[in-house]
């Protein structure tokens, strides 16, 4: 495997740049990374967003690889999640639809019976469930048990040449949280009730999404993505709790993040919201290499600066300019100013991506993703 722990001062391609900035190298400027993988390139298409999401006209993927030419940033392909893979494929159909929405039910039939969920495609917003898959633990997990354990690990792969070197290719993981509540009818509401009203049973559910992602992870692996990404939204201190991560999610990422140390292959954790006791928690029991979105309040509770002086030594800092203050509220200049404190509170040294704090809204001007962008390239460098 080759090094790139180095210090670049010649033009690199967005995936070795990325890649040096996340080994705590400095590569030829600070990357920039913008998270807008859902709802900004969606926007962009012009379509309907039932087009992208529903009909796959064009792919989400390719919408959001067509953005990152557009606006001229580093690239972050997360599209292929090994907890949510569609494999084998669900049968679905429209059972609702007017100006604003489709209503889809979406099933599989495995042999504890059928598995079934409903799904609302809006028009102008990314899809949400109306219906999940577990409406009854003990009738319908044996369902999503059987469904899970069918998929081969190799297909997910299939898009990886898409990206080039635009950027680096991802596999995801989800965290316990982010699994539980994928599945669960009710979302994370009712995921946090099960934990204490079902503790037997949610126990179970725990030792089967632990052996699904060790070996998710190890067959992932056989195939060398340039990360696997831990997606943790819903394991985040804004909806969860620190006991809650430690019991449930941790055992995941220390699994994971072991594996893909071992393989010498990026592990990168996502979990926005309130995040500062993760990120600590993280440095002292993991092996993640890059931690982010980092929010700063009012969403989150990350001071960068602070993060950087004590866990820059270990990670890579992935964030954090504000996706509602600023990106979608303020000016270019506010924009760049906030931009230009970030690079000056975590950059030195290497080892940080400049980001968004989390997802970049829909309605976000494109002249401030822009901004974002330019600020990288003229102010990206490492002191």
């Amino acid at each position: 495997m080759t090094d790139i722990r180095m210090t670049k001062t010649e033009a690199m391609t967005p995936h070795d740049r990325i890649l040096t900035a996340m080994r705590l190298g400095m590569p030829d400027r600070v990357p920039v990374m913008p998270d807008i993988s859902n709802m900004v390139p969606a926007r962009l298409t012009g379509k309907p967003f039932w087009d992208i999401y529903f009909h796959n006209d064009p792919p989400l993927d390719e919408a959001y690889l067509s953005a990152v030419d557009y606006y001229g940033m580093d690239g972050w392909y997360i599209y292929d999640n090994a907890t949510m893979f569609e494999q084998p494929a669900w049968s679905q159909k429209i059972i609702g639809r007017n100006e604003e929405e489709l209503r889809v039910e979406r099933w599989i039939d495995t042999p504890f019976g059928r598995l079934s969920e409903i799904t609302v495609y809006p028009v102008a917003d990314s899809p949400w469930p109306a219906e999940g898959m577990i409406k009854d633990i003990a009738a319908d997990f044996p369902k999503l048990q059987w469904y899970m354990q069918q998929r081969s690990y190799e297909s997910l792969f299939k898009n990886r040449n898409k990206v080039g070197d635009r950027g680096i290719f991802g596999v995801a993981i989800e965290t316990f949280m982010g699994f539980w509540i994928w599945a669960r009818h009710g979302g994370s509401m009712q995921a946090i009730f099960d934990l204490s009203e079902e503790p037997d049973r949610m126990q179970q559910v725990h030792e089967f999404y632990l052996s699904f992602a060790r070996e998710a992870a190890q067959q992932i692996l056989v195939h060398r993505p340039d990360e696997i990404l831990l997606a943790g939204s819903s394991s985040s201190l804004s909806l969860s709790s620190p006991r809650i991560y430690k019991q449930f999610d941790l055992p995941i990422i220390k699994d994971v993040s072991a594996a893909c140390k071992e393989a010498g292959v990026i592990c990168h954790q996502h979990t926005c919201g309130k995040s500062r006791l993760i990120v600590e928690i993280n440095y002292a029991e993991t092996d993640v290499n890059v931690m982010e979105p980092l929010e700063r309040p009012p969403g989150g509770d990350v001071d960068l600066a602070e993060v950087k002086r004590r866990f820059g030594d270990k990670f890579c800092l992935k964030g954090n300019v504000n996706t509602f203050e600023t990106m979608i509220n303020g000016s270019v200049q506010d924009v760049e100013n906030e931009a230009k404190a970030c690079i000056a509170a975590a950059a030195e040294g290497g080892g940080f991506i400049l980001a968004t704090g989390d997802q970049c809204g829909r309605d976000t001007p494109d002249e401030n993703i822009f901004a974002l962008v330019e600020v990288a390239k003229t102010h990206g460098t490492y002191s």
